[in-house]
């Protein structure tokens, strides 16, 4: 006998109904009567907002529903039993004590997978804890200097704590519920089990991470801030080389750790890191990755283009877009669309200037901004085989965008009409962008195959999308830290690093993953390939 307990899909909701409406419209779903129905669960809700129709919220539901009627049901294909994975821990027996390189996702979900098996891992971050890193990264976005170790990218949660935080992924694992779980029991809003693009936002998730970090310590965990991991010390181990330490800094002071075990988790952005690997022959590739500009509309303008005559409706969130079209060099397409968000300065160097968009949980600023990129493939960025070509290509881009909007964190900036048609925009409309805007020719720093193709996508979508074509649109540059440039080369199984015994390269700085959450199941199965080796020993 099938049991009760059933998963079905596309159980809608008009606006204006609200969740004790679902009873009933799952017997219409079903076509079976309401009495029949019960403990009804909703497991995941998003919004149909396609042309031509009202939006309404489509929602995948558990029910207990009468033995007999479950039975037809899954028979008839209109359900399915509902069967929660469950991952069974390993536990690790030893006394080693593994170093966690970076507290961004990769490296916090893999310390924690860590401590659930019995470890007692030492975590470093180059950045100093989150409420320390807030006070000077607020005080450098309203104009205050900047500092090279606690930015958008450095500090106690790595980038994603100061992005929209966003955490919806493609890849199909039963960690995911696990990750959005562990956020929720450590404050984030208990909406982001169900909703089909859950965010946290950049005012919550640093509140979220401090108790993160409390409860790894609870559990066995040292944290060490403001210390970089400088270099790796290692020795002969048949054909490879094994990592038996690592030098950390620390008040300009210079130490060296022991250790055998290294995951690495420093995102992709400290450069540093992987010129120090190149250094230490350690096997890394070139790899596809993306650049491209933040387009900013008007909050109303999207939610016009997206809702229609719906627009403004209390029970509508901002609207949100994922657009694709076809530039010269290929797809130009949208990328960390951020409704009711703002754009932020995102670089780890003076002297260099890239943009991110961020929002907070409830995204109420009035703007919405989205990157807009191409993807360049490895042959297209520098002749021969150094695979740090791409990072060199980006500091090109970076170092000239820094220098043509006055070398002090002013951002470049045109009307989208403007960077269209090549001209240089005579005023600015108001934008999310917290320092100056600055009227340049993108021609300065952008190479002409990415403009050119940028430019005829963009062009594109005007000619689809009317609205978009907005006086207030405005585009701002570069766009440069969308993905990795590099893959530090890894084994499938095993995670671990395939010149460098007991380095473990994680999430999206070893090229393994785009975003919080695939980042974290990275630093996850990471540990748990670890922990089931130690074991097999």
């Amino acid at each position: 006998m099938i049991p009760n307990l059933l998963l079905i899909h596309d159980v809608s909701l008009r606006l204006g109904e609200t969740e004790r409406d679902l009873p009933r419209s799952l017997a219409r779903r079903l076509k079976i009567a309401k009495q029949r129905i019960s403990a009804v669960e909703i497991r995941k809700r998003s919004l149909d907002c396609r042309k031509g129709r009202e939006p309404r919220w489509i929602h995948s539901v558990t029910a207990e529903i009468d033995l007999q009627v479950a039975d037809k049901l899954v028979r008839q294909g209109k359900a399915r039993v509902w069967d929660q994975q469950r991952l069974e821990i390993e536990q690790y027996s030893g006394d080693e004590s593994p170093v966690v390189v970076g507290t961004g996702p990769a490296g916090l979900f893999c310390a924690l997978r860590l401590v659930q098996a019995g470890a007692k891992p030492r975590i470093i971050e180059r950045g100093p804890e989150v409420v320390e890193r807030s006070r000077r990264w607020h005080r450098f976005i309203m104009g205050g200097e900047f500092e090279s170790d606690c930015h958008l990218l450095y500090g106690e949660g790595g980038a994603g704590t100061y992005s929209d935080g966003k955490l919806y992924t493609r890849v199909q694992d039963p960690r995911v519920p696990e990750v959005l779980q562990a956020l929720v029991d450590h404050g984030a809003p208990k909406d982001i089990l169900v909703d089909g693009r859950p965010h946290v936002g950049s005012n919550l998730l640093p509140s979220i991470v401090k108790r993160m970090r409390k409860a790894l310590i609870e559990a066995g965990a040292e944290f060490y801030f403001d210390h970089r991991f400088v270099d790796v010390i290692s020795e002969e181990s048949g054909d490879s080389k094994q990592i038996k330490g690592i030098v950390v800094e620390s008040e300009n002071k210079k130490m060296e750790w022991e250790t055998r075990t290294l995951f690495l988790a420093t995102g992709h952005s400290a450069r540093d890191i992987y010129r120090c690997l190149d250094r230490h022959d350690v096997p890394m590739t070139r790899k596809p990755f993306q650049i491209g500009v933040r387009v900013e509309h008007p909050q109303s303008v999207i939610d016009q283009m997206q809702y229609g005559e719906s627009a403004g409706h209390p029970h509508l969130p901002p609207a949100d877009y994922s657009l694709v079209a076809k530039g010269t060099g290929g797809d130009v397409y949208s990328f960390c669309m951020c409704p009711g968000g703002e754009i932020l300065p995102s670089t780890e160097m003076e002297g260099f200037l890239c943009v991110n968009g961020a929002s907070k949980f409830q995204r109420k600023s009035p703007w919405a901004n989205s990157g807009f990129v191409v993807t360049l493939e490895p042959n297209s960025f520098g002749e021969g085989d150094s695979p740090l070509a791409g990072i060199e290509l980006q500091e090109q881009i970076e170092k000239a965008a820094f220098t043509s909007a006055g070398g002090d964190f002013s951002v470049p900036a045109l009307r989208l009409r403007d960077f269209i048609e090549g001209q240089v925009s005579q005023d600015l409309p108001d934008c999310s962008y917290p320092r100056n805007l600055v009227p340049v020719d993108f021609s300065e720093f952008m190479p002409a195959m990415i403009l050119d193709s940028l430019r005829s996508g963009l062009s594109d979508l005007l000619r689809r999308l009317p609205a978009f074509d907005h006086e207030k649109a405005v585009v701002t540059a570069p766009e440069s830290r969308s993905s990795s440039p590099v893959r530090i080369d890894r084994g499938e199984e095993n995670f671990e690093s395939t010149g460098l015994l007991g380095l473990f390269p994680l999430g999206e700085g070893a090229g393994y993953a785009g975003g919080i959450l695939s980042a974290a199941l990275d630093g996850m199965k990471a540990a748990e390939a670890w922990v089931a080796h130690q074991g097999a020993e």
